[in-house]
């Protein structure tokens, strides 16, 4: 079970994959980080790879093989929106760490917690299920999806659209991951639809949550953008936790790196911490010359 938060959980998740383990991935920055050397260790040794992301675990459950996944159109994750859904860019400038932990929907710890509320989360999803599933950024979309039932949907060629639904419980996705391909008791219960009454879905507010956007284009980057967006976020977001600087400075402290700090061909490992490691200095070095004079200089 990969569950180390951040690029600190890389070795040990590619150590497994050497290995030739179930690997019950929940550390999405692995992906980010080094998803084509991940997958071709993973292919090498006959490493199975099940995601435990809520969005992920259910595509894999979509498409349990690979003549399922022949007949793909596209991909929709879902996100649940975060605690600003419906908020505009200029109403969360005074947004408090505390605001943004508390999430509606999922309990999780306070890095995630922010990159649901910047959306940032669900643009790391969208580099993880391109390396997962193999499928293009043109093929793969995002939908706000507010009560967090429906978990992702596949479109296949043939007009069919499959989705898997279920309570917003992570013990869902881990019966999934220790049992299969069998079937195991999770303690959750089944879905009431009568009694949930409604599913919403609406397109998510690129300009309100840029992160998303920023997200697609660094897999449209590729080599070692991802890997960039990643670090350069991690920073940002403990700067923000710390107080330092506001809410709406996490995208563009992001944003900054990704245009300074250039890509390279991600060939090697060494080549990814490399960029990892620039990318964190150079949104170091900015928060540390915008908030010498001021707490929250970057807002």
């Amino acid at each position: 079970m990969a569950a180390i938060v951040g690029a600190a959980g890389l070795p040990s998740t590619l150590a497994a994959a050497n290995a030739g383990k179930r690997l019950l991935l929940a550390n999405k920055e692995s992906l980010v980080l080094a998803g084509e050397l991940l997958m071709a260790a993973a292919h090498e040794a006959g490493a199975c790879v099940i995601p435990i992301d809520s969005e992920h675990n259910a595509i894999f459950q979509c498409l349990p093989n690979a003549e399922a996944r022949a007949g793909v159109r596209r991909i929709c994750l879902t996100a649940s929106g975060g605690p600003f859904r419906g908020r505009s860019r200029e109403q969360l400038a005074d947004v408090t760490p505390a605001q943004a932990v508390a999430h509606p929907k999922w309990s999780m710890g306070p890095k995630i917690s922010v990159d649901s509320a910047t959306l940032m989360n669900k643009g790391l999803e969208v580099i993880e299920a391109h390396h997962l599933f193999g499928l293009s950024r043109e093929s793969i979309d995002v939908l706000v999806h507010p009560q967090s039932l429906v978990h992702s949907l596949v479109e296949f060629v043939d007009g069919s659209t499959l989705a898997q639904l279920g309570l917003p419980d992570m013990r869902t996705a881990l019966a999934v991951g220790f049992g299969w391909p069998q079937r195991i008791e999770s303690g959750v219960e089944g879905l009431d639809l009568l009694r949930h009454g409604r599913l919403d879905f609406e397109a998510p507010d690129l300009d309100a949550f840029p992160c998303l956007r920023l997200a697609y284009d660094a897999l449209a980057s590729g080599g070692t953008a991802p890997a960039i967006l990643n670090a350069a976020n991690e920073v940002a977001v403990e700067a923000f936790l710390r107080g330092r600087i506001g809410f709406c400075a996490i995208p563009s402290l992001v944003e900054d790196a990704l245009a300074s700090v250039s890509p390279a061909p991600a060939h090697s490992l060494d080549v990814l911490r490399d960029a990892d490691a620039a990318a964190r200095r150079h949104v170091d070095a900015l928060i540390d010359r915008s908030s010498r004079g001021s707490a929250r200089a970057l807002s």
